[in-house]
């Protein structure tokens, strides 16, 4: 290839990347406006508004970390379980083969 084809490949694939970019919406505000939104909402709040909506997320928040280690709980007595299984099983079948 000649300098002269190798250019024109690059000017038709900036021209591509081009429209494809400008195709594309970008929208960046979405999750930022649905912040602030909740943030404008929360400051026109009177003070026992926002001690009220304070301890209804604190309930929240220990609410899902009781849930998460009620999982991680169950998880562990489940891996538990499943070892003592393991033993019983293999204590079955060797006096099984004696």
């Amino acid at each position: 290839m000649n300098s002269n084809q190798k250019s024109n490949w690059k000017d038709k694939l900036e021209e591509l990347e081009k429209e494809i970019n400008n195709s594309i919406p970008i929208n960046t505000e979405t999750s930022g406006s649905f912040v602030k939104v909740i943030q404008n909402w929360f400051s026109k709040l009177p003070t026992i508004g926002k001690a009220i909506v304070g301890l209804f997320v604190i309930m929240i928040a220990f609410s899902l970390l009781k849930t998460v280690f009620s999982l991680v709980q169950l998880i562990f007595t489940f891996g538990i379980l499943a070892v003592i299984i393991y033993f019983v099983y293999q204590f079955v079948t060797k006096s099984d083969k004696s």
